[in-house]
C-alpha cells in the first residue's frame, strides 16, 4: 500500500514536471546556475573558474569567500564532486521517465567517521521530499539487533554515487566510531556493510 501511495505521488510530480520547459542541462550547467546559498560560498565567477580549470586538465582548486580551499575533484555529464576540508558535495542530474530532470545532492561530513544527508530538487530548485525518491534501509539491514550485548545510541550512514556504474551505495559507518573493544563485540552481528541502489527513472531502488 505504501509503495502504491509513493508511486501515485511520484506520477503527480512527474506530470507537473512535464509542464516545465524541458532542459538538456548537464551537471556543469546546473552547477554554474544553482543558488549560491546551496554551495560552499562560491560565487558564479568561482564556479566558472573551477570548471575552466577542470576542463583544461589542470588542478581545479580555488579559495572560497572564507578562504577555504575548494577542489572540483570529478566532473562528468551528470555528476560533480566538490571537496572542502572534511566536507564533500555530490551533485547528480537524474533523468526522469518523462525526459525531464531531477537534481540530487549528497552532503557528507567526515570527522572520525563519515555521515551523509541526501536531498532532491526539481529543476526550479524546489526541494522535494527525499522519501519519494529513496527509502534508505534502516540499521537492522546492517546489524542483528536481537543480541543483548549491543547498545547503539547513534547511527552514521554515508551515501556515495558512482558516475561510471550509476549506482548509489549506502554505507554503515557506525562501527568506525566505536572503541576497538566495542567494535570487536559488534563485529559478529554485522550482516552487511553496504546497500546498493539503482535509479529507475522514478526512484532509487
Amino acid at each position: 500500500m505504501k509503495k502504491k501511495y509513493i508511486r501515485k505521488i511520484l506520477l503527480g510530480i512527474i506530470s507537473l514536471l512535464t509542464t516545465v520547459s524541458l532542459h538538456s542541462e548537464t551537471v556543469k550547467d546546473v552547477f554554474l546556475s544553482m543558488p549560491e546559498s546551496m554551495l560552499l560560498s562560491l560565487n558564479s565567477s568561482n564556479r566558472k573558474d573551477l570548471v575552466d580549470l577542470y576542463d583544461a586538465h589542470t588542478q581545479s582548486v580555488i579559495l572560497n569567500a572564507f578562504k577555504d580551499t575548494v577542489i572540483l575533484e570529478n566532473l562528468t555529464k551528470n555528476y560533480l564532486l566538490l571537496k572542502m576540508n572534511n566536507y564533500s558535495l555530490q551533485l547528480i542530474v537524474l533523468p526522469m521517465i518523462n525526459d525531464s530532470k531531477l537534481y540530487c545532492i549528497i552532503h557528507t561530513i567526515c570527522n572520525s567517521v563519515c555521515d551523509s544527508r541526501i536531498e532532491f530538487y526539481s529543476i526550479s530548485w524546489k526541494q522535494l521530499q527525499a522519501s519519494l525518491f529513496i527509502t534508505p534501509v534502516a540499521e537492522p539491514y546492517f546489524i542483528d539487533r536481537n543480541s543483548d550485548n549491543i547498545t547503539l545510541d547513534i547511527s552514521f550512514i554515508q551515501f556515495t554515487y558512482d558516475p561510471e556504474t550509476l549506482l548509489l551505495q549506502q554505507f554503515y559507518n557506525t562501527p568506525e566510531c566505536m572503541s576497538v573493544e566495542n567494535r570487536q563485540k559488534i563485529q559478529p552481528f554485522i550482516r552487511k556493510k553496504v546497500k546498493t541502489y539503482k535509479w529507475n527513472g522514478i526512484r532509487f531502488e
